[in-house]
């Protein structure tokens, strides 16, 4: 694939790291569970996402519903606000989902 600054990145590069970030969207939930810092993590990935969005413009609209979920986390710090939490972490997983089959359907 040719990323919008003309470089040419092997699918599966991209793939493995989409899967790198499933699998630490997925750990936001236990690392809450356990009550540590979330919101750390989140940032990092929300800055991943920033840099994807910037190099991915075939993939705008997804990165943009994905990354609105995440930073949405922010507001559901409450102890009540988890099951909210937990449906936004796998409404994330499933856009990468997505966003991961978009890349793997192009070749």
């Amino acid at each position: 694939m040719f990323l919008d600054n003309g470089i040419e990145i092997k699918d599966e590069a991209i793939l493995n790291n989409l899967k790198k970030m499933t699998n630490q969207i997925y750990k936001l939930l236990p690392i809450r569970e356990e009550k540590a810092d979330w919101q750390s993590p989140l940032n990092t990935i929300i800055e991943e996402l920033y840099g994807m969005n910037n190099i991915l413009s075939n993939y705008h609209e997804i990165l943009f519903s994905l990354l609105c979920k995440l930073e949405g986390l922010y507001n559901l710090d409450k102890e009540e606000d988890f099951f909210s939490y937990r449906r936004a972490i796998f409404e994330c997983l499933n856009l990468l989902s997505t966003l991961k089959g978009d890349i793997e359907c192009q070749d």
